[in-house]
């Protein structure tokens, strides 16, 4: 198996003593998968996100790729965050050449500008490269991050809720290069994603990972996604498969909050847990 999560513990001590983030995660993903992990806020999908991308250091368990232990952060794998996280300084081009410079040491310098050509025209950002990332929209943005993101030639490709922010015609187009870029690459990058859109994950995902609630979150369920590739949204939503897995992913992630109506409609809208 390619990257595997054996029995993932993660705690921080905290001025009331330990607190347990994940706890007991067990997970294995073959390359070239997307995989989505979505729950509620506070369940651990960044948590788990950081573990992979060598942020954050087991308390217990492990971190494997290709059955080498993960011991920090490291050009083999690219992280793409909600906030864009672009340098305010530098233009569209700067900023892509910049992590292509840093990660790419074996590479010439002509080199190194003819990936970034390739991956700012792959995102559609070449009448923009001289824009700094205050003279672009979120989507541009957030274009520049994944087309960065791709440039240093990952092998994982780390998606912190990345689309989050984005209104939904934007979201949408964003998934569409998102999958062009994962088929140029031959479909070999595995793509690890956190994301609150159950409608996101289906589309982009070939499994769902469900965490349960937290503190000591853990896995609950994974669903796999048989939806034929490449994937059309208006054709998909009215296939049969895709229903079945809506309602049950829905049904995993609202079993948990129960709405009183009469507290509601009293003005006292009442979480309980069930």
């Amino acid at each position: 198996m390619y990257l595997e999560i054996n029995d993932l513990e993660i705690a921080f001590a905290t001025p009331k003593g330990k607190f347990v983030a994940v706890k007991n995660v067990n997970l294995e993903i073959e390359k070239g998968e997307i995989i989505s992990i979505i729950g509620h806020s506070g369940c651990g999908k960044s948590t788990i996100m950081n573990a992979i991308g060598g942020m954050l250091t087991p308390t217990n368990g492990s971190v494997t790729i290709n059955k080498v232990p993960v011991k920090g952060p490291g050009p083999d794998r690219g992280i793409v965050f909600q906030n864009y996280s672009l340098l305010p300084w530098l233009s569209v081009y700067q900023n892509i050449y910049e992590a292509v410079d840093a990660a790419l040491t074996d590479k010439t310098k002509e080199e190194k500008k003819a990936i970034v050509e390739k991956y700012i025209n792959m995102v559609g950002l070449s009448a923009h490269r001289e824009k700094l990332p205050r003279q672009i929209s979120g989507g541009m943005k957030q274009r520049v991050a994944i087309a960065r993101a791709f440039a240093i030639n990952p092998d994982i490709l780390l998606l912190d809720e990345p689309f989050g922010a984005l209104d939904a015609l934007t979201k949408g187009s964003m998934h569409l290069e998102l999958l062009k870029l994962w088929n140029l690459e031959n479909q070999s990058k595995t793509i690890v994603m956190v994301t609150h859109d159950i409608e996101e994950a289906l589309f982009l995902s070939d499994r769902i990972v469900v965490m349960s609630n937290g503190p000591a979150a853990t896995i609950r369920e994974i669903e796999d996604v048989h939806l034929p590739r490449p994937r059309n949204k208006k054709d998909i939503v009215g296939m049969p498969e895709y229903k079945t897995i809506r309602e049950r992913l829905l049904s995993l992630l609202m079993d948990k909050v129960e709405i009183d109506d009469t507290d509601f409609y009293k003005g006292k809208k009442v979480a309980a847990v069930a």
